[in-house]
């Protein structure tokens, strides 16, 4: 289990620091303020800052509905529920889930004071200000998960394109002996950090886009499955012909290429040259050539599996993912 002790510290200093500040003030339920900041704080500005005013808006429609309900039919528990129906609603179509949680207590303070007054509205009004202030300064401070996991995934592609520089060479070698699969060891720990990552960060920021690295970890691990099958029947291959030059040099060809943004439709043009290519060779004169011949072709449909399964991920992508994602944070 990975624990960021930096994080645990700011966030809990900076929910000390908004209570502190509401008791100062001599706001009732002045704790709530320390809550409202930890709720604030989402792992980047932008994001923290668009959420907080959702939860602005949404406070403002929690306190005009018990106002009106409280103050119209009085402090039940039956007017309370009505107001966190109405309230639910309201979240539901204006797209301000984020801001259930939050404004829910508001409402329980309103109930549990059985006061609707200027004066309590100025109370929550002031909690709100505090607690949403310190976690917006705070987040300034707050290491980025985007950041985390970019590293890692700059780390995983630098390894696959490593992986496929490897093969290569490898695939025009006869003495394979020192070609082994502990390349693939890191990779996949790697992968399965990535993926762990892209999972916290969909879990803690309630946006649908944000699958994008969790899309992108799930084609990369598909991609070295592909890369696993295509290193077994390089370690199978008997002795080389020139038959595996043009497939060596498109794997350097692909190893150069490889990066996040490549949507990989040029790659799938040069693979279908290279199909041609080997269709109007001679055939295999011996078995053992056919052999060959036949791990040869298996190696190209993988390279076209490999190759696709990213053309389908850019080509799926939608816009708010590739202008938001495919720029470095």
């Amino acid at each position: 289990m990975n624990i960021d002790l930096v994080k645990i510290i700011k966030l809990t200093a900076g929910a000390v620091i908004a209570a502190a500040i509401a008791y100062a003030l001599e706001l009732d339920y002045a704790v709530s303020a320390g809550v409202i900041c930890l709720l604030t704080i989402q792992d980047t500005r932008k994001e923290t800052l668009r959420i907080t005013l959702k939860r602005l808006i949404a406070f403002c429609g929690v306190t005009v509905l018990c106002k009106a309900v409280f103050g119209i039919l009085g402090f039940g528990l039956v007017q309370f529920g009505a107001v966190l129906g109405l309230f639910l609603i309201l979240c539901g179509l204006l797209d301000m889930n984020e801001a259930v949680a939050m404004n829910c207590v508001i409402a329980t303070h309103y109930f549990a004071s059985g006061d609707i007054s200027v004066d309590m509205i100025i109370n929550e009004c002031t909690l709100f200000a505090v607690g949403a202030g310190i976690g917006v300064i705070l987040n300034v401070f707050m290491p980025s998960r985007i950041r985390k996991i970019r590293r890692i995934q700059n780390e995983t592609d630098e390894r696959i394109r490593t992986i496929i520089k490897r093969m290569s060479v490898y695939i025009l070698r006869d003495d394979r002996n020192d070609y082994t699969g502990s390349c693939f060891d890191d990779t996949d720990r790697l992968l399965e950090a990535l993926r762990r990552e892209a999972v916290n960060y969909i879990g803690n920021s309630y946006v649908n886009e944000k699958d994008y690295f969790y899309k992108y970890v799930n084609m990369r691990i598909e991609q070295c499955m592909v890369l696993k099958r295509i290193f077994t029947d390089i370690k199978r291959l008997g002795s080389i012909t020139v038959y595996a030059e043009p497939i060596s040099e498109f794997l350097l060809k692909m190893s150069e290429e490889f990066s996040e943004i490549n949507d990989s439709v040029s790659l799938l043009k040069d693979l279908d040259e290279l199909f041609l290519h080997y269709s109007e060779e001679e055939l295999p004169k011996s078995r053992e050539e056919f052999e060959n011949r036949a791990l040869l072709y298996h190696i190209l449909c993988d390279l076209k599996l490999f190759i696709t399964l990213k053309a389908v991920f850019a080509e799926n992508l939608d816009g708010k993912e590739k202008d938001r994602f495919w720029e470095k944070n």
